[in-house]
């Protein structure tokens, strides 16, 4: 199987360390859930694991393979990114889709039957067939979500990194996005996701890893972190939770007298 993971790895923007000596694994069979305060590095993590974004000190490696070795279209092969958001070219949403078709595909590109019938079903699994024809630039933020989606299931590959993919989302979708990706999870596939939503993040993933100015405050499962109550510390809010229907249900709260000033 194959195994994406950084070491001691440390990445800058514009001069100034945004990544501090991170040590994480994506691990096949499992949903990570990346959670930590605006600015924290969860994005940029995601980006430098993808192989988007250079790093300064340390190493990434898949399946053993620094990123620094392998092609842009190597990586694409192995690990599928979805971003939060993006500029929206005047194609369809089934051109768009097509894209995540390219790195398996040898210039000059010719579209197979394989290709059409996965692009299909990205769309169907990203709740997304009835765009197929709708332009990307008519679309809401939701709707452009199911694109970006579909686009990194089409690349059929064996890691799924996702930024905000529950962003734009009403809640009904966020929850089948999550369902999905658990169930990509369940398939043997690594999957990580950049969660804002906490209670969500602890319903969902199989191990959390929480970042705070760069650096990796932990990393475990919900109830190992749950039981730190390392998050109160980090976001200021108290997780709690209550058995329902046989599992763990989380929710955030916040005191009476910090509430007043919210």
């Amino acid at each position: 199987m194959i195994m994406l993971e950084l070491r001691n790895l440390s990445a800058q923007y514009g001069g100034k360390e945004v990544l501090k000596n991170v040590s994480l694994s994506f691990r096949p069979g499992e949903l990570l859930a990346l959670i930590g305060p605006n600015g924290s590095g969860k994005s940029t993590l995601l980006r430098t694991a993808a192989g988007l974004h250079p790093y300064k000190d340390g190493d990434a490696a898949l399946d053993g393979v620094p990123l620094r070795n392998l092609s842009r279209k190597e990586v694409a092969r192995k690990v599928a990114w979805m971003p939060q958001s993006r500029n929206a070219p005047d194609m369809t949403v089934w051109r768009m889709v097509l894209h995540g078709r390219f790195p398996h595909m040898e210039y000059p590109r010719h579209i197979r039957r394989e290709d059409r019938k996965i692009v299909a079903q990205a769309l169907e699994d990203a709740d997304g067939a009835e765009l197929s024809e709708r332009l990307l630039r008519e679309l809401s933020g939701g709707e452009r979500q199911k694109a970006y989606l579909a686009t990194a299931l089409a690349q059929q590959c064996d890691t799924i990194l996702m930024d905000e993919p529950t962003a734009y989302l009403d809640i009904a979708h966020q929850f089948r996005v999550l369902s999905l990706a658990k169930r990509l999870a369940a398939d043997g596939k690594a999957v990580a996701a950049v969660l804002h939503d906490l209670p969500m993040a602890f319903q969902f993933a199989d191990r959390i890893a929480l970042l705070r100015n760069g650096q990796l405050i932990r990393a475990g499962t919900p109830e190992e972190l749950f039981a730190q109550q390392i998050v109160s510390e980090v976001f200021g809010v108290t997780l709690q939770r209550v058995w329902n229907r046989s599992v763990w249900r989380y929710y955030c709260s916040v005191d009476r007298e910090e509430s007043a000033l919210l």
